[in-house]
């Protein structure tokens, strides 16, 4: 045989060089792990939807040292009857868009209505009782909550960081569909 290559020989792909195969290692891992953080985050979703939970960034200083301000809140719907003094809980505040967490110091049955109650409120970092009582049927009662993750949650949901993270899915996306010089030279 001589050292000319036969026509099966030379149809053969070559293989691909220490880097490249490296590149398409890490592109695999990388697909893989954001694609198991995004599978995460909306199964998170859905569960917590499907739970009925919601999330509540606590804005102010008026319920630390328990939840300081930035911190969050998961609560869950729950009726005002089977409130008690002690809990946690989210309500609307008349007149504003925000609700108001604070710890019930008391709870009142309302004339007229069997399932409203009078709550008496008061942020735990709070000298006195909210001025008014919250007249409730319902209200978020908190299951747990943690420091900081509100003032984290708050930056990622900002136009600029959602921008971001659209522009950074859509080069994972591009990177991940590029066809790679193997796929090319077969």
């Amino acid at each position: 045989m001589t050292g000319t290559p036969t026509s099966a020989e030379s149809e053969q792909p070559a293989a691909a060089s220490p880097p490249r195969r490296t590149f398409e290692r890490v592109r695999a891992v990388v697909v893989a792990v954001v694609g198991t953080i995004g599978l995460a985050c909306v199964l998170a979703w859905a569960a917590a939807a499907l739970a009925g939970l919601s999330f509540v960034v606590v804005t102010t200083g008026s319920m630390a040292p328990t939840i300081p301000a930035g911190g969050i809140a998961v609560t869950h719907r729950a009726d005002a009857a089977d409130l008690a003094p002690g809990d946690v809980v989210t309500v609307p505040r008349p007149g504003s868009d925000l609700p108001v967490t604070h710890r019930v110091v008391s709870v009142d049955r309302v004339p007229g209505d069997e399932a409203a109650r009078s709550l008496t409120l008061r942020g735990d970092d709070n000298d006195t009782d909210d001025r008014d009582p919250y007249v409730v049927r319902e209200a978020g009662l908190v299951l747990v909550h943690a420091p900081r993750l509100g003032s984290v949650l708050v930056a990622l949901t900002s136009p600029p960081a959602r921008g971001a993270a659209v522009a950074a899915v859509g080069a994972l996306v591009v990177w991940a569909f590029w066809p790679s010089r193997q796929r090319e030279e077969r």
